[in-house]
């Protein structure tokens, strides 16, 4: 469906937008209110981002078995990855939406 969007891709634009999210912490926890939609967005972008990275590495894993041994340290490296992305975006981003 969406050939376009690769891991390369997510792994680029989520760690883009979790470095942003960072950044815009501290900024956040001092004024709040005026930072508040630029710091939700980063982090939605990290957690769509990691969690589309989890989705493309399940289904090469499920549908592509082709790829042999050598591909399975770079899967386990996106599966982490991916993780560092979501988790702590999305954990955030629910404290942010309460």
């Amino acid at each position: 469906m969406l050939r376009w969007w690769t891991i390369g891709r997510a792994t680029g634009v989520g760690v883009v937008a979790g470095l942003a999210a960072l950044i815009l912490w501290p900024a956040y926890a001092a004024l709040q209110e005026p930072l508040a939609l630029p710091y939700g967005a980063a982090l939605a972008v990290a957690a769509f981002c990691g969690l589309s990275i989890l989705w493309i590495t399940a289904v090469d894993l499920l549908f592509h078995r082709r790829r042999g041994d050598r591909m399975l340290p770079l899967r386990i490296f996106d599966i982490a990855l991916a993780l560092l992305l979501l988790l702590p975006s999305a954990s955030a981003l629910t404290i942010l939406l309460e």
